[in-house]
C-alpha cells in the first residue's frame, strides 16, 4: 500500500475530510488530494504529526511493507535508511523520496504562496432552510496579500456597475410607463374639455389638461419607485360595502325579488368600486403631483433601490 493509499485509508477511519486533514496540519486540502494520488509525498516533519493525528507508527506511514501499529515508538525509518546507506557493503532495503511541503496556490495568479504573503477567504453558497435563507461556508480559497486587495477592488467596480446598471433600467421604466399614460391622460382631458366648450373655457380646458396629464404621470412614476403613493392607491382602490343579507319567502315572487335584489346589489357593488377606483387615482394623483419633486430627489439618491421593477 503507497504512501498515499494509507493517508486516504486512515483519514477515512478517522472520519476527516480532505479539508479537515489541512485544517489540522496547516496545508491546502488540494495538496491533500495530491498526497492521495501519490502525485507528490509530505515532508518528514508533516508524516510525524500525521503519525500522531492517526495514532499510527512513522514506519508504518513511510515503509510500504510495514504493518499498521497503534500507540508504538518507532525510529525514524528515514534516518536509519540513510544510515545503512553509509554501509558500502549492504544496501538500503527501500530509498523513500519525501519532497517538500506544497505551498498553496493563488487562486487570482495561479503561483505559489509563502507563508508569510498567505491570506484566505471563505468560499459561501446561499442555502435555504424552511423559511430563512443564510450563507454557508463550503471552504476557502487562498490569495496573495496584494491578490486579494486586487480581487476585492475588481468586485467593487462590478458592484458598483451593476447598481448603476439596475438603476438605470429602473428609471427608464418608471419614467416610461409615467409619460406613456401622462400623454394618454392628456389626450383624453383635451378631447373632454375641448369638446365641450360652452362649459369650460379652451384656455382653462388646456391648463386642467396638463394639471391631470401631470397628475396621472406622477403617479404612475411614485407607484413604480415603490413611494407610499402605491400603498394610498390600493388602500382607495379596495373601498368596498358590504350589503346586508336578502330575506325573502318560498315563493315564486320571493325568488322574483331575490335576483332583483341580487342585480341591484351588484350594480351598487360595481359602482361603488368605480367610484373608489376613480377615487384611488384622483388622490394618487394629486398626492403624486405633490410629492413627486421629493420622490425623484429620493430615487436619485439612492441609485432607484425601493423601485418595484428593475431590481
Amino acid at each position: 500500500m503507497t504512501l498515499g493509499q494509507k493517508i486516504k485509508k486512515l483519514r477515512s477511519e478517522k472520519g476527516f475530510t480532505q479539508k479537515d486533514l489541512a485544517d489540522q496540519i496547516h496545508v491546502a486540502f488540494q495538496t491533500i488530494s495530491k498526497w492521495e494520488n501519490d502525485e507528490n509525498e509530505p515532508d518528514l516533519a508533516t508524516i510525524r504529526q500525521m503519525a500522531k493525528l492517526f495514532d499510527c507508527s512513522i514506519e508504518y506511514l513511510v515503509n510500504e511493507d510495514a504493518e499498521q501499529s497503534k500507540n508504538e515508538e518507532v525510529i525514524d525509518t528515514i534516518e536509519a535508511n540513510k544510515l545503512e546507506e553509509e554501509k558500502p557493503q549492504e544496501r538500503a532495503p527501500q530509498t523513500i523520496i519525501i519532497h517538500q511541503k506544497d505551498l498553496p496556490i493563488c487562486a487570482k495568479c495561479g503561483k505559489e504562496i509563502e507563508e508569510e504573503d498567505l491570506v484566505s477567504e471563505d468560499v459561501t453558497k446561499r442555502e435555504r432552510v424552511g423559511k430563512i435563507t443564510r450563507s454557508v461556508s463550503v471552504g476557502q480559497t487562498y490569495y496573495h496579500r496584494s491578490c486579494l486587495y486586487q480581487v476585492k477592488k475588481e468586485r467593487e467596480r462590478k458592484a458598483i456597475l451593476l447598481r448603476a446598471a439596475r438603476a438605470s433600467k429602473a428609471k427608464k421604466i418608471c419614467f416610461g410607463w409615467g409619460i406613456a399614460a401622462g400623454l394618454v391622460a392628456l389626450g383624453i382631458a383635451l378631447a373632454i374639455f375641448l369638446n365641450n366648450q360652452q362649459y369650460v373655457h379652451p384656455g382653462l380646458g388646456v391648463l386642467y389638461s396638463v394639471l391631470i396629464g401631470y397628475g396621472i404621470f406622477a403617479m404612475i412614476y411614485c407607484i413604480l419607485s415603490g413611494s407610499y403613493i402605491a400603498s394610498v392607491f390600493i388602500w382607495c382602490a379596495r373601498l368596498t360595502v358590504r350589503f346586508p343579507g336578502i330575506i325573502f319567502s318560498w315563493s315564486l315572487e320571493g325568488f322574483v325579488f331575490l335576483i332583483a335584489m341580487k342585480i341591484l346589489f351588484a350594480i351598487l357593488g360595481f359602482l361603488i368600486g368605480l367610484f373608489a377606483l376613480l377615487f384611488a387615482v384622483a388622490l394618487s394623483a394629486t398626492l403624486g403631483g405633490i410629492s413627486f419633486p421629493f420622490v425623484l430627489i429620493h430615487n436619485n439618491n439612492n441609485d432607484y433601490d425601493d423601485a418595484l421593477f428593475g431590481n
